[in-house]
């Protein structure tokens, strides 16, 4: 069995906070404990526009992973 998980993470690079309190990583870790295993990810970083002045954090964290669990 296969499940896709989506995580996306907007974190300023001068944030102290611990990243494991993120909720799709809360999530990507349960999911881990009840035995799924990451079989694939693809992540990538992406810049936010500089012309967006109002937003705090500098750049996104997005990422699929493809989780599978034995029968």
């Amino acid at each position: 069995m296969q499940k896709v998980v989506y995580i996306s993470n907007s974190r300023d690079v001068t944030e102290q906070t611990d990243v494991n309190r993120n909720p799709y990583l809360v999530h990507l870790n349960k999911l881990l404990e009840e035995g799924w295993v990451v079989s694939q990810m693809n992540t990538q970083t992406v810049e936010v526009d500089p012309k967006l002045e109002h937003y705090l954090h500098k750049e996104t964290l997005v990422s699929f992973v493809i989780l599978e669990k034995p029968d």
